[in-house]
């Protein structure tokens, strides 16, 4: 009886360890080219996690590729989105507005610190 409470408690503290961390990231299709901070990251699928703190991790695999701050907000969204805006000949990441966060990246990250 102690070994399966033991394994229950166990199995707890991962599924909540596991839910906390995807709270704070997301799955993002970025269709286009675009620059993000410094970093100019190819079309393709992103693992997008954030802190509150407003520092937001690209990755793609086990692989972080871009590292950037943002303006962190809460937000209601349908469906997630990907913004851009024409910056000269760049496609720059303006934000992303995912289920129940919205991270704006740029000038208005940069003047929310």
């Amino acid at each position: 009886m102690k070994k399966f409470a033991l394994l229950l408690t166990l199995m707890l503290a991962v599924a909540t360890t596991v839910f906390a961390a995807s709270k704070n990231s997301a799955t993002v299709n970025i269709r286009e080219k675009v620059t993000v901070g410094a970093t100019t990251l190819p079309a393709g699928e992103y693992k997008v996690s954030w802190t509150d703190a407003g520092q937001v991790t690209f990755a793609q695999g086990k692989t972080t590729v871009a590292t950037v701050p943002a303006k962190v907000s809460a937000g209601e969204n349908s469906q997630v989105s990907v913004l851009t805006a024409t910056e000269g000949s760049a496609t720059v990441l303006s934000g992303l507005r995912l289920k129940t966060t919205n991270l704006t990246f740029g000038s208005e990250a940069k003047s929310a610190h």
